[in-house]
């Protein structure tokens, strides 16, 4: 049985590993301290040693330094057990020649495991490194082709070395000649070498690839050369593939998991650093999900450790599909492709998966939803049908920690909460940052159900002509009263609901319950004024809003010149062109087109004369203050000119206060909505407000 040293000065720690690596089958030797561990290595001479950094006498340090030196102690594997979670303590621990560390406390159950594995790493570096050594020995004693190269006559002469590492019969008398054997990739490259170095007649070396004349195979070559005289070049050339190859393991071996394929711990840890980089750079988040796969310990006891690895890469291949593609939820478009998002495996049967780019805590918690969903469908291990699910803990850069130990830590036990919570599910590391996450998809999956069920419903707001006081028009507002919640803010819902794409289906049905509404109050007689509704940016960018409205007013009836669409002038300003072409379709159906919260974009005035609307609104933000604030009267005064000078309709919003409105008044606005005028309203109390101001109008004139 393969014998392990545990070394622990804590007697109930010293037995349970003890007891879990004896019932594992492993043949253990115990000491209490570091002096014995050293005595006890050099007398049984153990293929593993788990150790105990805080110990008297000779502290785990010290001992794992001391085993090092001892006669045939530099391979052997050394687990370090710490309670120190500094930076520092793991350095000393690697510096002092530990293999691998843990933190308490430890799962005994999965000890084992580790131990194995780091068993399985030790002998595959054992092979690795006596596979080197012979080939070491074969490169001293190997003979390397040489050739000759006149610079005058372009001639060379080979050595019969030459043909066999190229792997041709026959080589002509020019350093040309055996370009034909080189790969078609690496031709033209060769190619350009050969002409600078004739012509420099300087050092050169470089490498190639070529495919055998006798048997096809693909060989790495390095050629070297230089300089004998003003008309001689001297070189070699040798076969350099085993050597490569050899070196590629040696990155495999130190950078990624053997049974998966999958970047290790040390490779997960370069990748968090560049990650921090961008982090920093761009102002971005980043968030790491530490998985565990729930009961994994049963498939190895069932159906024993071959099926456990095979799991486990049927298991990395899953998440590798699960976070290939995440929905940009910030832009609510598309799905997009993140190529600097990691899988890595740090042994047994954990995960981590750094999300890269993270605009919100939603976009962490996606993926975990993705993964979690994409681990429970079952699995088939040659034959055996395996269910299985898995545990995510989640913590974010910068919020949760500023290095790889401590996000990787925090991630650790916000799983371990999530088991508490019953398994197959996720936990962000802080509470509140996990509350926020399912109160945001608690709305929206209630934003679904009250889009199926007729949960929203319409207010609306008027307008009024300020010089006649006529009503000049009225604003639909879409309103959400949710069952449990009462009454929903618009902002609270409406940015959820662009983010999630439910502003499109929601953005119709304002639209066609809008319009529906309008024919109703013609029918019953009131006199015509016009229905303005707002437009997201996300309804334009995926749909053709122009054919929308153009469907929407042939369904319902209602006359194109009672409708107004209100769109934001960030929106317009993101790409002008295509602005003044949607502006222009909607034109054409012969509506009226507004321009909404004007004034808190970046507008330019060459692009905002032409632009084809009919109205600008001024922000409420500019109207709150201009009768103490002079630079808000100002700027409202230059805008209603600006608009007037363009040929515009301006409607000032937010007008609470008769100070507010005889401004207006005075400047030549045209149109006022607020408070001052009324607060939105339901349809019904809408129709009795529109009927009673109309006949107090004609009553005036």
């Amino acid at each position: 049985m393969p014998k392990v040293l545990v070394v622990d000065d804590d007697m109930a720690g010293l037995l349970m590993a003890s007891e879990a690596l004896s019932a594992a089958g492993f043949d253990v030797i115990e000491a209490a301290d570091g002096q014995i561990a050293v005595a006890q290595y050099n007398a049984h001479k153990p293929d593993l040693v788990v150790m105990d950094v805080i110990m008297p006498k000779m502290n785990g340090f010290e001992s794992c330094a001391a085993i090092r030196a001892s006669e045939g102690g530099e391979h052997v594997p050394i687990l370090m057990i710490t309670g120190l979670d500094d930076v520092e303590s793991i350095q000393q621990a690697y510096e002092a020649g530990a293999t691998d560390f843990v933190t308490k406390p430890i799962n005994f159950y999965l000890l084992p495991y580790r131990v194995r594995y780091m068993m399985r790493s030790a002998k595959n570096a054992d092979d690795l490194r006596a596979s080197q050594i012979r080939l070491g020995k074969a490169q001293r004693i190997a003979k390397l082709g040489h050739w000759e190269w006149t610079l005058d006559t372009d001639n060379v002469e080979w050595s019969s070395e030459c043909g066999n590492i190229l792997q041709c019969e026959s080589l002509g008398n020019k350093l040309s000649s055996f370009l034909d054997a080189v790969t078609a990739d690496d031709r033209g490259h060769v190619a350009g070498i050969l002409e600078r170095a004739k012509a420099d007649a300087g050092r050169f070396n470089f490498e190639f690839r070529v495919i055998g004349c006798d048997d096809g195979d693909t060989r790495i070559i390095h050629v070297e050369a230089e300089p004998e005289s003003g008309h001689l070049m001297v070189g070699t050339i040798q076969d350099i593939t085993e050597r490569t190859n050899a070196e590629e393991q040696i990155h495999n071996l130190a950078y990624y998991d053997l049974v998966t394929g999958l970047p290790n711990r040390a490779h997960l840890y370069d990748m968090i650093a560049l990650a921090q980089k961008r982090s920093a750079q761009k102002n971005t988040k980043f968030a790491l999900l530490f998985l565990d796969l729930d009961h994994f310990k049963q498939v190895n006891d069932t159906l024993g450790h071959n099926a456990g690895d095979l799991l486990l890469r049927q298991v990395s291949a899953r998440l590798t599909q699960a976070i290939r593609q995440r929905p940009s939820i910030g832009a609510g478009i598309e799905p997009v492709s993140n190529n600097t998002e990691v899988i890595a495996r740090l042994g047994g049967d954990e995960f981590v998966v750094l999300v890269d780019f993270v605009d919100r805590v939603e976009d962490a918690a996606y993926v975990a939803r993705r993964i979690c969903q994409t681990i429970s469908e079952s699995f088939n291990l040659d034959g055996n049908e395996v269910t299985i699910s898995t545990t995510i803990g989640i913590s974010l850069f910068p919020d949760d920690g500023n290095s790889a130990e401590k996000l990787l830590k925090h991630a650790d036990v916000a799983m371990y909460h999530a088991k508490e919570q019953g398994r197959n599910g996720y936990q962000f590391y802080s509470q509140s940052i996990h509350q926020l996450a399912l109160e945001r998809f608690a709305m929206e999956r209630d934003l679904r159900k009250s889009l199926e069920s007729g949960g929203f419903h319409l207010e609306y707001q008027p307008k009024v002509n300020i010089s006649t006081g006529e009503v000049a028009g009225l604003e639909a507002l879409v309103r959400w009263q949710h069952p449990e919640r009462g009454r929903v803010s618009p902002a609270d819902f409406i940015p959820l609901a662009e983010e999630t794409g439910l502003i499109v289906p929601i953005g119709e049905w304002v639209l066609k319950t809008a319009c529906q509404q309008m024919v109703e109050w013609l029918d019953q007689g009131i006199q015509p004024f016009i229905m303005a509704v707002n437009c997201s940016a996300i309804q334009l960018v995926r749909t053709d809003m122009a054919q929308v409205i153009k469907e929407t007013l042939e369904r319902t009836g209602l006359n194109p010149a009672y409708l107004e669409i209100e769109l934001t002038e960030s929106l317009l300003m993101q790409d002008v062109e295509r602005g003044i072409k949607i502006l222009q379709a909607l034109k054409d159906l012969g509506l009226h087109v507004s321009i909404d919260d004007f004034g808190t974009g970046f507008s330019s005035l060459s692009y905002l004369k032409r632009l084809p609307v009919d109205k600008l609104k001024i922000d409420q933000s500019f109207v709150k203050d201009l009768t103490t604030d002079p630079g808000d009267a100002a700027i409202v005064t230059s805008m209603i000119t600006l608009a007037h000078n363009l040929d515009l309709t301006v409607v000032a919003e937010g007008v609470e206060t008769e100070e507010q409105l005889g401004f207006l008044h005075a400047e030549k606005c045209d149109e006022v909505q607020g408070y001052l005028i009324s607060k939105p309203m339901a349809c019904e109390d809408f129709a009795k407000w529109v009927r009673s101001r109309q006949s107090e109008t004609r009553k005036a004139a």
